[in-house]
């Protein structure tokens, strides 16, 4: 079957629960990656299958049922609140990056021999070892192109965000009714990632500080605890760890974001 189709990567897990027991468990998808709508992957084998969105990540992890040390993203785009949110129940930290991927992804070499050399290595720590590297590695080998990479905590995720998020959202949607020019200028300003396409991720808390409202800095504190660790490279400005979908130039997409917030 499609390797997008949430079984393939239920089983896949079940197999290696089943014949690899041990003590910690990572996770990493590694392939192309969409943001919040598009969600992860694409299958040369299978071209017209499109790609596995967050609904059917979150049904292949639930059925797998094991809990990961990381879940990590070697894709672009996929450090976003929507995916650190529904990841929360399957892992405690997300690695992944808000900007589009160099071709030359992450570097897995100094990571598996200091995990390999000591098993007892923080998540964390090992975190700001692959950060580190990918970005040093893009700055070297893919000269121009942009990197992040960010490590985010996944139960402070659950615990803090939702409803500073919420209470953002509300009173941003009445700001909008109110006085759109404010929002669209905050918008329009902020760090935006793959802006050659209708993607729409935005920084969150780039776009929280440009509204600037009493519930906006309440939003920016809270993911600034749950982000532990943020890498960008030389070039990057305004990204703190973690994006957001906020269509803009186009309505197009709308009616699919809108079912799969569903």
């Amino acid at each position: 079957g499609a390797m997008i189709d949430p079984s393939t990567l239920t089983s896949f897990i079940e197999y290696c629960e089943e014949n690899y027991e041990a003590n910690r468990y990572d996770l990493i998808f590694w392939d192309h990656g969409g943001g919040s709508i598009s969600g992860y992957g694409y299958d040369e084998k299978y071209p017209n299958a499109g790609s596995m969105d967050l609904a059917g990540i979150d049904e292949a992890l639930t059925e797998a049922g094991v809990k990961f040390d990381f879940i990590g993203f070697d894709a672009c785009l996929m450090a976003t609140v929507e995916n650190a949110l529904m990841l929360s129940e399957h892992a405690d930290y997300l690695i992944a990056s808000e900007e589009t991927e160099p071709g030359i992804g992450w570097y897995y070499t100094n990571w598996l021999n200091a995990l390999s050399n000591n098993t007892s290595i923080s998540t964390l720590a090992l975190g700001q070892i692959i950060c580190d590297d990918f970005v040093d590695k893009c700055n070297q080998d893919a000269y121009g192109q942009s990197a992040t990479l960010s490590v985010v905590d996944l139960s402070e995720m659950e615990s803090i965000v939702p409803s500073a998020l919420s209470s953002f959202s509300y009173t941003t949607n009445n700001l909008i009714i109110e006085d759109y020019q404010t929002v669209a200028k905050a918008r329009s300003g902020s760090r935006e990632f793959s802006s050659d396409s209708y993607i729409d991720m935005v920084d969150m808390i780039d776009l929280s500080n440009r509204i600037n409202s009493e519930e906006a800095q309440e939003l920016t504190e809270v993911l600034k605890k749950a982000i532990k660790y943020n890498k960008t490279s030389r070039d990057m400005s305004n990204a703190y760890g973690l994006s957001i979908y906020f269509p803009y130039r186009s309505p197009y997409y709308l009616n699919d974001a809108l079912s799969v917030y569903d």
